[in-house]
């Protein structure tokens, strides 16, 4: 809130306490994959839309394989595959392959990908899935209709429900987040916090994530409708440590 802001010092030295408690000094790095940039949905504010005239490239099995390569000799040991959302060229045919081949050569594997259904899920954990990265964009139904136009990603309800399908799939880890400057950003980060509550107390095993996406100069650029300066950014940081211990900030 605007009245917390003077105390931005105290809120991060609290905030810094408990995160010592529950995670000591570790800090976990990750490195994304980028398998491809095709897309079948039109969103307003990201650069991968299918109405940008962009080149459009999916990494087959021996350039996935030399993209691991090359990740392996930085030392990481986590990997987050990330597509566009096409899923006819690249659904659960294409993850079926690359999933095992990336899983094979690191301990901890996430996926950024079109929200898919609960048994797709369970499949993918059985070829070596650990956690899934899904964003809500916006909380706000009204505002979601405004920025997605065509494609899957139209249904507001099916990507919101899919962190209930992650967690009965049982997916080790599950990510959530809003585009920070989509809705007013104190309003939609107030819902990721309202839902990882919910999240929490129905799946209490599963272990979560938040991110803090704010919208960036891109391909088809769009004016954000609400903006995050870096002061706030932190003061935010800090409030959903202090509202919650235990969750991974990223």
């Amino acid at each position: 809130s605007p009245a917390a802001e003077p105390y931005l010092e105290q809120m991060a030295q609290q905030s810094a306490a408990l995160t010592r408690k529950r995670f000591g000094h570790t800090i976990s790095f990750y490195v994304p994959l980028y398998l491809s940039n095709l897309c079948a949905n039109a969103c307003t504010y990201c650069g991968f839309s299918m109405e940008n005239r962009i080149k459009r490239r999916t990494l087959n099995t021996s350039e996935i394989d030399r993209e691991c390569q090359a990740i392996k000799a930085m030392n990481f040991d986590s990997v987050l595959l990330v597509t566009g959302e096409h899923e006819r060229k690249v659904g659960m045919a294409y993850f079926r392959e690359a999933v095992p081949a990336v899983k094979e050569q690191f301990s901890y594997l996430a996926m950024e990908v079109q929200p898919l259904d609960q048994d797709e899920y369970a499949e993918l954990k059985t070829l070596g899935l650990d956690a899934v990265m899904v964003y809500q964009e916006t909380y706000s139904a009204s505002t979601y209709a405004e920025h997605h136009l065509r494609g899957n990603k139209m249904d507001f309800e099916y990507r919101l429900e899919t962190p209930d399908r992650l967690a009965k799939a049982g997916i080790d880890k599950i990510g959530i987040g809003a585009l920070i400057g989509l809705e007013e950003w104190r309003t939609d980060c107030f819902y990721v916090a309202s839902h990882l509550d919910y999240l929490e107390r129905t799946y209490w095993q599963t272990r979560y994530s938040i991110s803090f996406p704010r919208l960036r100069p891109c391909e088809g650029g769009l004016q954000p409708k609400s903006v995050m300066d870096d002061r706030q950014l932190v003061q935010l940081i800090c409030a959903y440590r202090l509202f919650n211990p235990e969750v991974e900030l990223s």
